[in-house]
């Protein structure tokens, strides 16, 4: 019978195909031999597993397996037991790394405005307050002397801006009554004038008709002094009612007390003698009509006389027009100097109220000096640190706790010089807090600040919702979202094989009982997943685990 070489139990099935193996009968020693060389060209496998290997082929020669599959199975040891996954297509995301600390959005001190002794201070580290209340008081002794002394000097200037004010009501008095006189002393004037010159002008006239008429007394009238003396009459009568006028007139204005007693009578003796006047134009007349007897030139004679006298008297009354003028005068010099009053009053008023501005700004600052004795909280939230206790000495704006509101806070971290490149504001992340396992907070970036501190990093704010359960200063880890690649090749980090030697990356696809080996190229990777963007194609099943001793073309088994 024809011999034939032995072959190892890889032979029975190449390139992927399963064919029918001939039969043959195989001596344990040439097993070995062919275990042996096998062992050679693949030196990650063990010594002992190929002397197994032969002895399985061994007690398996002369069977004739149906198919590659059964071939590898029937090798029994030969085969490396794998584990497998499939090549899926999905979503992968870049992320960069980020670890800092949460930050409260709300972190405040409260200190003194003022230097002071600490009186009271009511809360306690952990002691929730609220907004606006008392959480601390300084002594107040000083401010409430302060306050009370300035609401003193405000009541005394309050005194001041009346008595002003009583002040000024009496200048405008004055100074109405100065007007009123010296409108009175006009009209008294304008009035003395006029009829203190009317009365010069009717005694005149009087005299002149009295001389006439005596003249024609004595000579006897012609028909040229008849006429005349007609005419006399008429203008006699003319400046004899105008007298009467005035003197109403002059009546109504006494009544109003808008004219003196003087000017009264003034008128009232121009009236007379208009009226004497006319009653010697009329005698006159008479005579040149009638013809003269020796008792009428007596009476002409003494009507000249009594003529003269009026004259004289008008004349003398004349003069009490500068004393009118004079009392003008006078009447103008108390406006000014009432007016002047008025002036000093007004000023006096406006001083007063200023007074009381400042007395009353002095007091709004010793009540906010008060106030500031009392210490409070400007939000609401949680005392974080009491830094002074009752007794210490503070000067001004000294602290005497830290506060600060729960929930409301945000979570900085650092970004290397490589990282600061890829992250911009608006980019999503998810934060972890190592305090709150299992939870994990969405966020987004609001602000990178360009500024690279001592250690060149880049601080990093990502805003994440409020939460009760977050406080400031807890320790989290951030991944900010860089960009993700849709429907790409994903496989399990675990199948990929990196060299760090030419930094190339490889994995194993089992492929009909064989393992086959594969050069990839990587993209994205996330924990657990890596984006394989060239060398598998999603369905194929590759290897996770049992990879590492493999070698391309070694059978596997699929456990």
């Amino acid at each position: 019978m024809k011999s034939t070489a032995c072959r190892g139990p890889m032979d029975v099935a190449g390139a992927g195909r399963s064919r029918p193996a001939e039969k043959e009968a195989c001596s344990v020693s040439e097993v070995v031999v062919w275990t042996w060389r096998r062992q050679s060209r693949r030196v990650r496998a063990a010594g002992m597993a190929g002397l197994a290997v032969a002895a399985a082929l061994a007690a398996g020669c002369g069977r004739q397996p149906a198919a590659a599959n059964s071939e590898a199975a029937a090798s029994g040891a030969a085969a490396v037991a794998v584990t497998v996954a499939p090549a899926a297509s999905g979503d992968i995301s870049r992320t960069v790394d980020v670890t800092g600390s949460l930050v409260a959005l709300q972190d405040v001190t409260v200190g003194t405005r003022a230097p002071g002794r600490v009186a009271a201070v009511f809360v306690r580290e952990g002691d929730p307050v609220r907004a606006g209340q008392v959480v601390a008081t300084m002594d107040s002794t000083d401010p409430q002397a302060g306050v009370q002394q300035a609401q003193a000097s405000l009541d005394a200037a309050f005194t001041r801006e009346q008595q002003a004010r009583a002040a000024l009501q009496q200048a405008r008095i004055a100074v109405t009554q100065a007007r009123n006189q010296l409108r009175n002393a006009e009209v008294t004037l304008r009035w003395t004038d006029r009829t203190s010159a009317t009365a010069v002008e009717v005694a005149r006239a009087g005299l002149q008709s009295a001389q006439e008429a005596l003249s024609v007394v004595k000579q006897g009238a012609r028909e040229q002094e008849r006429r005349q003396a007609e005419e006399n009459v008429r203008s006699a009568k003319a400046t004899y009612e105008k007298a009467r006028a005035d003197l109403r007139r002059s009546q109504d204005l006494y009544r109003e007390q808008a004219v003196s007693q003087s000017q009264l009578d003034q008128a009232q003796a121009a009236f007379e003698a208009a009226q004497a006047q006319y009653n010697s134009a009329q005698q006159a007349l008479s005579l040149i009509r009638e013809g003269a007897r020796p008792e009428e030139i007596r009476r002409a004679e003494l009507a000249v006389q009594q003529a003269r006298e009026s004259l004289a008297k008008a004349e003398a009354d004349r003069a009490t027009v500068e004393l009118r003028r004079q009392d003008v005068e006078n009447a103008r010099a108390s406006v000014q100097a009432a007016e002047a009053g008025l002036k000093t009053a007004q000023a006096g008023v406006a001083q007063a109220r200023a007074g009381v501005d400042q007395a009353r700004a002095a007091l709004r600052i010793a009540q906010e000096g008060l106030r500031n004795a009392y210490i409070t909280s400007p939000i609401t939230g949680y005392v974080a640190d009491r830094i002074a206790e009752p007794g210490a000495q503070l000067g001004g704006g000294g602290p005497v706790m830290r506060i600060v509101a729960p929930g409301s806070v945000y979570f900085q971290a650092v970004l290397s010089e490589s990282q600061f490149a890829l992250v911009r504001p608006g980019q999503s992340a998810t934060v972890t807090v190592d305090a709150i396992a299992g939870r994990q907070f969405r966020g987004r970036v609001s602000k990178v600040f360009p500024v690279a501190s001592a250690a060149r990093s880049f601080p990093v704010r990502i805003d994440i919702p409020a939460d009760p359960r977050l406080r400031p200063e807890m320790y989290g880890r951030g991944s900010i979202l860089i960009d993700t690649h849709r429907g790409a090749t994903i496989v399990p980090k675990d199948a990929v094989i990196f060299d760090p030697v030419d930094r190339k990356a490889r994995l194993f696809v089992a492929q009909a009982g064989k393992a086959s080996e594969r050069s990839v190229q990587v993209g994205y990777t996330d924990p657990g997943r890596v984006e394989v963007v060239a060398g598998v194609r999603p369905g194929e099943q590759v290897i996770v685990a049992g990879q590492n001793a493999l070698s391309d073309g070694d059978p596997v088994r699929v456990q």
